[in-house]
C-alpha cells in the first residue's frame, strides 16, 4: 500500500473518531468500515495466525493477496476448504484466474453449478474461534477504499468471536459441503465428503438461506418498529421487504433509506425502479450514493428493537428464499450504535464529504404505439389501443376522443414495463375520426406522454 493512501487512511480514522464513532468492543469482536479502513489486513492476519484450518464460502473472489495467502497456507499443511459459485466466471476473469489458482495449488473446492447461485462471504478460523463475515465479496475493492470517503464501497465488515455464531457457520459450513444435490465437486476431491465440525445448534440471532426465509422474518419486525427504522440495501427488487417499510411510513414511522442508483435505470432488472419509486411516493426519506465507488451494504436498524439486520442477503426474490445466505438479526448495543454512526455520517455527509445526495426519481420512457396505426381506418367494434409502455413505466393514462386534444379516459390503468398493454374501446361510430394519446406514469407519478394519433372508423 502506498503511504500517501496509509496516511488517508489514518486521517480519515482520526477525523472519524472526532466525530463520535464507535470503537471495537476487542480485537477479536469487530466491525469495520471499507469507506476508510483497510479491511483485508485483520483477514489476512486470521489468515497467517490459524493453526487448526480455514474453511472460505464466497460468491466471488477477485483479490490475489487473499488467494496467495490461502495457497501459502494450504501449502505449509494447513487444511483449507473452499465453497464457491463458478457460474460467477461468465461475469469475472479475475474470479476465473484466482479459481483456477486455488485449484492448481490442490485445495479441495466444491461448486454450486444448479438452482440459486451461493452468494455466501465467510471465512472460519476455528484455531482461533473467530469468523469473517459480511456481503463482502473477496476482492481488494471491497475491502479497501481506492480513496477514503471519496472512492469506496460500502460494506461493514464482521470479525466476531462469538461462539454461538462460530459454531453456526461450522454447522452450515458442513451442511453445504455434504450437499450433493446443488452443490458438485469442482477441484481436489477424493474419497468421502465428511464433516469436519459436530453439529451446533443454530444461533436463533442467525438466518441461513436457504433453509430459512429471510422476508418471513424480516418483514414482521418492520410491521412491529415503533420508532424509526433505517436502511442501506444495494438491490430492491422485490416488493415485500418495501411493502414493509411503506407500512411502517404511513403509520407514522419515520423511514430512511440510502441506496445504489445505478440499479435504478438499468433495463437488466426494471424492479429496482418500481419498488425505489413506490417508497419515494410513501413518504420514505431516500438519498442514493454520490461517491465514486458503490453501495453494497446491507443493513436495517430497527431502533425502537434496537436490532441491526445484516449480512449477505439483498431484498430481491433469490435472496430470501434460495440463494444461500446468511443474516444476522443482531441485539448488541454496540453493534447497533456502530452501524448508526455509519448511517448517520453518510446521510450527512458529516466528513466534508459528498457521500451521499438527495434522490430525485426520473420519469419513464415515452410509450410506443402499436395499434391503430396512425391515420389508419378500423372496424366499429372489437378495437383496441395497444402499445409499449417502456421499461421504467407501471401506469398509464389513456386519453381518447373525437378532437385532437383527447380528454381522459381511463387513469392510472396498470401496466407491465416488459409487455405490451391492449386497452379496449367502446363501440365506435361510423365515418368518425378518434384521436388518442397515453401518458407513461412510474410509481413516483412521474410522466411521459406519447403523441396524439388518430384513425377512422368505417
Amino acid at each position: 500500500m502506498h503511504l500517501q493512501h496509509c496516511r488517508g487512511i489514518a486521517l480519515a480514522g482520526a477525523m472519524l473518531a472526532a466525530l463520535g464513532y464507535v470503537p471495537a468492543v476487542s480485537a477479536a469482536e469487530h466491525l469495520c468500515d471499507t469507506s476508510f479502513q483497510d479491511c483485508r489486513a485483520p483477514l489476512l492476519t486470521l489468515i497467517a495466525n490459524e493453526r487448526a484450518r480455514i474453511d472460505v464460502a464466497f460468491d466471488m473472489m477477485e483479490d490475489d493477496v487473499i488467494a496467495d495467502a490461502l495457497v501459502n497456507r494450504f501449502q505449509g499443511g494447513l487444511p483449507v476448504r473452499v465453497l464457491m459459485d463458478p457460474r460467477r466466471n461468465a461475469v469475472s476473469t479475475r474470479n476465473a484466474a484466482v479459481l483456477q489458482k486455488l485449484a492448481a495449488a490442490g485445495i479441495p473446492m466444491r461448486g454450486k453449478t444448479s438452482g440459486s447461485s451461493l452468494h455466501w462471504k465467510f471465512m472460519l478460523f476455528p484455531g482461533q474461534e473467530t469468523l469473517e463475515v459480511g456481503a463482502a465479496n473477496f476482492s481488494d475493492y471491497y475491502f479497501i477504499p481506492v480513496t477514503p470517503y471519496v472512492n469506496y464501497t460500502d460494506e461493514a465488515v464482521y470479525y466476531t468471536d462469538d461462539a454461538a455464531l462460530v459454531d453456526s457457520f461450522k454447522t452450515r459450513m458442513d451442511d453445504a459441503w455434504l450437499d450433493t444435490a446443488t452443490i458438485t465437486n469442482y477441484a481436489n476431491i477424493s474419497g468421502s465428503l465428511l464433516r469436519e465440525y459436530g453439529t451446533f445448534p443454530i444461533s436463533p440471532d442467525l438466518l441461513f438461506v436457504p433453509w430459512q426465509n429471510f422476508a418471513k422474518r424480516a418483514v414482521p419486525l418492520y410491521d412491529a418498529e415503533t420508532t424509526r427504522i433505517d436502511v442501506i440495501m444495494y438491490k430492491i427488487t422485490e416488493p415485500s421487504h418495501a411493502d414493509g417499510l411503506i407500512r411502517a411510513a404511513k403509520r407514522g414511522i419515520p423511514v430512511r433509506l440510502i441506496v445504489e442508483p445505478s440499479w435504478y435505470r438499468s433495463t437488466s432488472n426494471v424492479w429496482q425502479a418500481y419498488n425505489v419509486d413506490r417508497l419515494y411516493a410513501a413518504g420514505v426519506q431516500i438519498r442514493v450514493r454520490a461517491h465514486q465507488g458503490f453501495t453494497h451494504e446491507k443493513i436495517a436498524m430497527l431502533y425502537g428493537q434496537v436490532m441491526s439486520i445484516f449480512g449477505s442477503s439483498n431484498w430481491t426474490l433469490e435472496s430470501n428464499g434460495s440463494q444461500h445466505e446468511h443474516n444476522y438479526f443482531s441485539k448488541k448495543d454496540w453493534i447497533f450504535a456502530w452501524f448508526k454512526a455509519n448511517f448517520e455520517r453518510k446521510w450527512k455527509n458529516s466528513t466534508g464529504n459528498v457521500e451521499t445526495k438527495a434522490f430525485a426519481p426520473l420519469p419513464p420512457g415515452k410509450p410506443v404505439y402499436t395499434a391503430p396505426a396512425n391515420l389508419a381506418t378500423t372496424p366499429l367494434t372489437g378495437v383496441y389501443l395497444t402499445w409499449k409502455p417502456g421499461p421504467w413505466a407501471h401506469r398509464a393514462d389513456v386519453y381518447f376522443g373525437t378532437t385532437a386534444t383527447p380528454s381522459l379516459l381511463a387513469g392510472n390503468v396498470s401496466v407491465s414495463p416488459n409487455t405490451t398493454k391492449k386497452y379496449a374501446l367502446p363501440a365506435l361510430t361510423a365515418g368518425r375520426t378518434y384521436y388518442w394519446k397515453i401518458v407513461s406514469r412510474t410509481m413516483a407519478n412521474q410522466s411521459a406522454a406519447g403523441p396524439v394519433w388518430s384513425f377512422t372508423a368505417q
